[in-house]
């Protein structure tokens, strides 16, 4: 029999595990749930006192940390104001299209109904026509 060699033993180190992919889809599903929520505020916002404060301190919220200087500090109120603007020209613009759409279907109605109206006197006076042969 061999006789077996020196037997070295490593110091143990600290095991450091590379993040999951279920860690990151959870991380990257609260960072769109965060963001779902600050839009849906934001989207309420014009209708609710303080709502555009609301929604611009969950905007920042959840968007990712700047550096000092980089979109932080005080030309934050702007930002507010301006996406503001920018949800309130696209819901008027939204509105707009949904009158357009309202518009067409009552247009479409009232053909049918017209045609409707008309091809039921056709057909009465088909049948009473028929009923008048006896």
């Amino acid at each position: 029999m061999e006789r077996i060699g020196t037997l070295l033993v490593a110091p143990s180190t600290e095991r450091k595990a590379e993040p999951g992919r279920f860690g990151a889809a959870l991380k990257t599903a609260a960072g769109e749930v965060a963001t779902g929520i600050a839009g849906s505020v934001a989207l309420a916002a014009p209708f609710l006192p303080g709502g555009a404060v609301l929604a611009g301190a969950l905007r920042t919220a959840t968007r990712p940390a700047l550096g000092p200087g980089v979109g932080g500090g005080a030309a934050g109120g702007g930002d507010i104001v301006e996406a503001t603007r920018a949800l309130q020209q696209e819901a008027q613009s939204s509105n707009l299209q949904y009158l357009q759409l309202q518009e067409a279907m009552q247009k479409e109605s009232r053909e049918f109904t017209s045609l409707s109206n008309v091809m039921k006197v056709k057909h009465d006076s088909a049948k009473a026509a028929i009923n008048n042969i006896h």
